[in-house]
């Protein structure tokens, strides 16, 4: 969903067959709850599979059968988000994090889904609020994602603040390391942008977007050995791409 992640894990502290923190299992359970959670975890899997319609129809059944169920609130969101239903998504993602403030996914999810509007300091706020909570278990991934949407504004300072705070996190997300490069070579540090350029490399597989800025690069730099090696990686991969053909026309 574009550049940013959308977490469709569930917490397993949602879910009324996890432990507490006393190390002991809830002695009560909603009517229905056990049905709900299951309803849940069939509609997350149908949604992982790309089957929407079957997963709207077990997320549904799992709200009926406990509206409070935050997580099941969480994946129809995303679900909603997927079928462009935007409304519905975000009254899905209100009802999660209203009724559980320390639901990290949630509050990182709909801070994606927010900036993904265009709704900046609102989608901050809930990457903020995602990271508030000192047993969330992706810290990097709220900070990659509210670096991501602070390029967008553009706030390039911003920026990267939580692109490095994330890559300190974990140095391999790739699209922490890829905006880094970006904004390295929008800043003329054409070496900087290297680093970031090699370090994505090294850490994931090659996009079409991410062979372009590696170019453009490496053009800034003269090495045309280089460029020329990222040209044919990008048309041999990607050679029906937009980046394809922008190489190929010359432009960059």
């Amino acid at each position: 969903m574009n550049k940013f992640y959308v977490l469709i894990l569930i917490a397993c502290f949602w879910l009324s067959g996890c432990q507490n923190s006393a190390g002991t299992k809830s002695s009560y359970v909603k009517p229905n709850q056990k049905a709900a959670e299951l309803n849940m975890r069939l509609g997350l899997n149908y949604l992982q599979r790309g089957d929407y319609n079957v997963a709207l129809e077990k997320l549904d059944k799992a709200l009926q059968q406990d509206p409070s169920l935050t997580s099941a609130h969480n994946t129809i969101a995303i679900l909603y988000q997927h079928l462009g239903e935007l409304d519905k998504a975000e009254k899905h993602y209100k009802q999660a994090v209203n009724r559980a403030p320390k639901y990290s996914e949630a509050q990182n999810n709909y801070g994606a889904f927010l900036c993904q509007q265009g709704r900046y300091q609102e989608a901050e706020k809930r990457f903020l609020a995602a990271l508030d909570n000192p047993l969330y278990r992706n810290p990097a991934q709220a900070y990659e994602n509210a670096g991501l949407c602070a390029s967008r504004i553009p706030n390039v300072a911003l920026a990267e603040q939580y692109l490095s705070r994330a890559l300190q996190l974990d140095s391999k997300l790739e699209k922490a390391l890829l905006a880094m490069a970006e904004i390295r070579y929008e800043q003329s540090d054409y070496f900087g942008s290297r680093a970031f350029i090699e370090r994505y490399r090294d850490a994931t597989a090659w996009t079409p977007e991410a062979l372009l800025v590696a170019i453009k690069t490496e053009n800034k730099l003269e090495d045309q050995d280089a460029v020329a090696s990222y040209s044919v990686l990008l048309r041999g991969q990607f050679p029906d791409s937009e980046q394809a053909k922008q190489v190929r026309d010359g432009f960059y």
